[in-house]
């Protein structure tokens, strides 16, 4: 559970905390306005493309901006004109993947760091990079995290989950897992354990035919999954022996450590991104 709680926040905090740099706040019907990015910026990042263009172009301008800082400090000219010629092209670039972002550029500072760089003016290579630096955040400060939203996080929309030998929406599958834990919790609560044991089974069904589900997109990191697993596996065997003991209060404990380290676990990540992102589109 200690684990848990810090996924939940830090979710939280990088939506909420972030709209203030980019949302207006609206105090007479306590609403927000953001701005979303434009269209265009769909096409480099995937399903639209089979690669994360966008991404990997800012992940770009990151390094390129390091090494010249580094090398200009240490007076390495081969190196310098090596990784600026490398950044001016990407930075370029920007404005022909989104043209619409083409007023957050500065091609003026561009040019200025070209000529500092042909001149071997070291000293002035930081004080520019800064100033370059400071018109990523400007962006960032009003598109980063709703772009993260929009396009790094999980669309369950159009995904299906095969339980037994019927396909389900993902919503469908969720609803049936939440009414299968909360009928062994009204079970519990009423004291039938007999009946609370005999649903366990169906809620193993409905783990194993969703996990399966997850590893296809967790085919590389399958780390989650198993984790997620593995805590099923153990504490749904311990309910059932509370149960067996017809321990009302402990089989309730060892319900709710179920519904955190297996059903929170999972929505702390996914569920609270996909929704805002279902509100986003």
């Amino acid at each position: 559970m200690n684990n848990f709680f810090p996924i939940i926040i830090s979710i939280i905090s990088i939506f909420f905390f972030n709209v203030g740099s980019y949302a207006a706040d609206n105090s007479s019907n306590n609403s927000i306005t953001l701005k979303l990015p434009p269209k265009s910026l769909a096409q480099w990042y995937k399903p639209e493309n089979k690669r994360q263009v966008w991404l990997h172009t800012m992940f770009r301008l990151r390094r390129e901006m390091l090494a010249m800082q580094d090398y200009s400090a240490d007076k390495q000219d081969k190196e310098l004109q090596k990784w600026s010629q490398k950044f001016i092209k990407d930075y370029q670039s920007i404005s022909d993947m989104v043209p619409q972002w083409q007023e957050y550029l500065k091609l003026e500072h561009l040019k200025t760091l070209e000529t500092a760089v042909n001149k071997q003016q070291y000293t002035s290579i930081a004080p520019i990079l800064k100033k370059l630096g400071k018109t990523c955040m400007n962006c960032h400060d009003d598109y980063k995290t709703i772009t993260t939203l929009l396009y790094r996080t999980a669309d369950f929309s159009l995904q299906k989950v095969q339980l037994k030998s019927h396909s389900y929406d993902y919503d469908e599958v969720m609803e049936h897992l939440s009414s299968t834990v909360n009928r062994i919790n009204i079970a519990i609560k009423d004291g039938y354990f007999s009946k609370a044991q005999q649903i366990i089974p169906s809620l193993e069904n409905q783990l194993s035919g969703l996990s399966e589900n997850c590893s296809e997109c967790h085919k590389k990191d399958t780390i989650p999954v198993e984790r997620i697993m593995e805590a099923s596996k153990q504490l749904l065997p311990e309910l059932a022996e509370k149960l067996e003991l017809k321990d009302k209060k402990q089989a309730g404990r060892k319900l709710g450590e179920f519904a955190v380290k297996v059903c929170a676990r999972c929505h702390a990540v996914h569920k609270l991104t996909s929704d805002l992102k279902q509100e986003l589109q």
